[in-house]
Parts: C-alpha cells; structure tokens; sequence
C-alpha cells in the first residue's frame, strides 16, 4: 500500500469547524491562570506547538480544575485516581507522567506515623498552631503542651463535655509529636483495650508486639478514657503493664475523658479492688500532676 502524505493526511482534518474549534480551545488555555504558566514559562511552547500538542494540555486543564476543587481522596473519580497529570518536554516531544498527588502522598506520611489513629481525617494536618485559645482553660492546656513538646515527661489530662475540644486538643499535640519525634498513637480506649485482649487470648506473639510498640510510641493517647470496659484481666494484663512501662520511660501520654481521675478511681474499685484502683490513681496522678477541666463553648 502507498504511504499516505502526511500533510494530506492532516488536511483531511483541517476543516473550518475543527480549526474554529481548536482556536477556540487555545484561547481557554491562554486565559486559564492555572494553565498558562506552564505552558509559556515552563515548557515554552510556540503557538503551532500548543496546537499541535492540544489534548494533551486540555487534558491537563481538565487535570488541574478538577484537583482544584478536589472532592477528598475518598471521592476522587478520575480516570487515573489519587494521581496529578504531569506534563514534561523532552525535545519536540510532549510526554504525560502520572504522579501520587499532595493528599494521596501527605496520607502516606501520616499513615507512617501513628501505629493507631482513630480521630477524623480532617484533623490529620492540624497542630498546635490551630488550638483556639481564647478561653482560660484551653490556653492552660496549650501552656502544658508546649512545655510537653520542649521535653516536659508530664502526662496531660483533659476533662470536659462532649465537643468542648479535649479530643481535637490532643489530635493536635500528636500530629506535632509523631511530625517531630516518630511513631505514635491516637486510640478510642475502649476499642484498643477489646482489641488487645482479643490478641492476647488468640495471637500472644502478636500481643507482644503491639504492647511493646505502643509501650515504646512517643506518644499516646487514650480517647474517651473510663469509658472502657472494666475487668481486672484487662486491667492486670494490659491497661496498668502499658501505662507503667510508658512512665518508666518518660513517654508522653495524654487523656481525653468524660470523667475526673477520681471518678475513674471509684469506678476501678468496682472491678479490680480498693488496693490497685488507689494504685492507679496514684499513678494517674503522679504523671498527670494537674487535670485541666476544658468544659465551655463547644468547638467539634
């Protein structure tokens, strides 16, 4: 078969309707300020050039509106999700690279840092700086957080009603600590206390490890404390071993509770006995020295 001519070949597409078109297309790219710094200041591309290369720069229009208002990782539905399309000009040529985006790779990083984390995912880039602090009680808090971060071994302990903020407090020291310092954790209580006594019965070896890496975090806080389930296995096994191992090591470790220490105290005398619930008190005192009470206008 005879090779077809290349420009007759290109003639055959070159009818007024495509080209009012493609002009068209080349003038949203010209004054798309998303678009066109790329395409004058980094690839430097020619008119002729934008034209030629045309899908794929409106491809990467498409790429870069759709980002722009980004739906969340959760929601993304594009035809390459959870990746950015990456233009590059090697020669005369226009190549595509795909790669992870910000979210998808911020993700990854807080993924490395927190052997648990059970508070929300918007909260997964906040730190210290986004304590609201007009309140008395909230700005003690931070005071004690920043004495924390400077190497103070003291544990914190936040009381107060539901959406006063002791949670998000807490998210936010821990996003700072595991940034700084490495592995950490963020638990409900009373989820982690269930799930390791369900390892310690059905996987000790793996029971062993994830009490020595949480005993070894750098930091750890136990959500929604004495609202776990009380018995004296979980107790002797598990809850009273962990936190003794974090004091000897002069580990943080935080609380977030509905409840003061000595109505936690009360409560364990129930289930485990006078003589080791005053002996966890003492020991929740000894490390927490002060409990901060942040009840007041609801934040979260």
């Amino acid at each position: 078969m005879k090779q077809q001519n290349v420009s007759e070949y290109k003639k055959r597409f070159e009818t007024p309707e495509v080209l009012e078109l493609t002009k068209k297309e080349l003038e949203s790219l010209r004054n798309d300020p998303l678009v066109y710094p790329l395409i004058h200041d980094e690839l430097k591309l020619t008119n002729k050039e934008a034209e030629l290369f045309i899908a794929s720069l409106l491809d990467y229009q498409d790429d870069v509106h759709y980002c722009a208002a980004c739906p969340g990782l959760e929601h993304c539905e594009k035809a390459h999700p959870h990746f950015r399309l990456r233009l590059e000009r090697e020669g005369d040529f226009l190549t595509r690279h795909y790669d992870p985006c910000e979210k998808m790779v911020s993700l990854a990083s807080f993924k490395k840092r927190y052997l648990y984390c059970s508070f929300p995912a918007e909260w997964r880039d906040e730190d210290l700086r986004n304590i609201e602090r007009s309140a008395a009680s909230r700005s003690e808090v931070l005071k004690a957080m920043v004495k924390i971060v400077d190497g103070d071994e003291r544990w914190l302990f936040l009381n107060g009603n539901v959406g006063s903020g002791r949670s998000f407090m807490l998210a936010c020291l821990a996003n700072y600590i595991t940034n700084k310092k490495g592995q950490g954790a963020f638990c409900d209580c009373g989820t982690l206390l269930n799930d390791l006594k369900s390892k310690s019965i059905e996987d000790k070896e793996g029971f062993d490890e994830m009490m020595k890496a949480l005993s070894e975090a750098s930091i750890l806080v136990l959500d929604d404390f004495g609202n776990e389930y009380k018995t004296e296995y979980v107790y002797t096994s598990i809850l009273f071993p962990l936190l003794s191992a974090r004091e000897r090591a002069g580990l943080t470790t935080c609380f977030a509770s509905d409840f003061s220490i000595r109505d936690i105290v009360m409560m364990y005398k129930e289930k485990i006995g006078a003589v080791r619930a005053n002996q966890f008190g003492a020991l929740l005192n000894r490390r927490c020295v002060k409990e901060f009470d942040v009840t007041g206008v609801n934040l979260h």
